[in-house]
């Protein structure tokens, strides 16, 4: 078997050690996994792996077999780590992921019957997510992932190739692999941990999904800004309610507004930081300490004053909206 060492040197020499997606699925052919990464198969020429590396730019998949597996190899990019190409995938059979970036953001996923069972940060993986995060448990064993100072990737290709069967051997990297550019699949309105909630079964969501669409993006801004006031106390603050009036305000007016919002905002944060000072570090739960209301004051200012300065001109809307559901305005 294929060390995780072994795999750091491949990664290296392929020139894919700073910032790859490698993404395995057991089961399907070659032309529907290039359709679910939102490529054409009718696209698709002969390249070597070696290649890859002179695209650094550009939306591009490699696509190829590797035992009983396909393999999806990106140079510089994440689509085979979202949710919208791991979920339909996994419909053909088990769907493993490993993204990595320069920055070191990484991330390791598994997928299966339509869902992503286990998703981690490979520098940080204390809190795997997911419908089962326990479910990459079983596949990691001898891997241990975000051990300081060691930052080769070799352990995640490793762990895909157990979910999967890939085999990253040399056979597989002078084997044959096809070459393809996509269009990204677009983002999920729901992700899959919100599905089944039962905020949807309520107004103003209830009416928003019997009309999805771009339209609602306003109305939903408003909506998740009137909940953020009421969590944070806001709701009534004249600073508040100036905020949400801002599209009449001529710009120096605006300008002003902008800058109380965020000097309250930083009243906020000092007013947190000396209350938490008093408070015991075994507080708990901890949305509950006295400390914490300030702090949500100080972070909803700062969005406010953010919200402000993007105001357009007069008599553009900014925070108000004629659309949102007449059952709830």
């Amino acid at each position: 078997m294929t060390s995780p060492q072994q795999l750091d040197d491949l990664l290296t020499a392929l020139g894919l050690d700073q910032a790859a997606t490698f993404t395995a699925v057991r089961g399907g052919d070659e032309d529907t996994v290039i359709r679910l990464f939102g490529g054409d198969p009718g696209q698709a020429r002969a390249m070597g792996l070696e290649e890859l590396r002179e695209h650094y730019e550009g939306d591009l998949i490699l696509v190829s077999r590797s035992g009983p597996a396909l393999v999806v190899v990106e140079n510089n990019n994440y689509q085979g780590s979202r949710e919208e190409v791991l979920r339909p995938l996994s419909r053909l059979g088990r769907a493993a992921s490993a993204f990595w970036n320069v920055n070191a953001v990484s991330r390791l996923s598994l997928a299966e019957d339509g869902l992503v069972s286990s998703v981690f940060d490979m520098v940080v993986p204390g809190d795997p997510g997911g419908a089962r995060p326990e479910a990459w448990e079983p596949l990691l064993e001898g891997l241990t992932f975000g051990v300081e100072g060691d930052d080769g990737w070799g352990r995640g290709l490793v762990a895909v190739g157990r979910a999967t069967g890939a085999r990253f051997d040399e056979g597989w990297v002078r084997g044959p692999h096809r070459v393809v550019p996509i269009t990204p699949v677009p983002r999920y309105l729901l992700g899959q941990g919100l599905v089944d909630s039962p905020l949807l079964k309520r107004e103003p969501f209830v009416s928003y999904l019997k009309d999805v669409g771009p339209g609602l993006l306003g109305p939903l801004r408003r909506h998740a800004l009137d909940l953020a006031l009421a969590h944070a106390e806001l709701s009534e603050h004249p600073l508040a309610v100036a905020a949400l009036t801002a599209d009449d305000h001529p710009a120096a007016a605006r300008q002003r507004l902008r800058d109380d919002l965020a000097a309250a905002g930083e009243r906020a944060l000092t007013l947190h930081h000396a209350l938490r000072a008093a408070e015991p570090d075994d507080f708990a739960p901890e949305w509950e300490r006295p400390s914490h209301l300030a702090y949500r004051q100080g972070v909803v200012f700062d969005v406010l004053a953010a919200c402000v300065e993007a105001c357009p001109s007069p008599g553009q809307t900014c925070f108000r909206t004629s659309s949102a559901p007449s059952s709830w305005r």
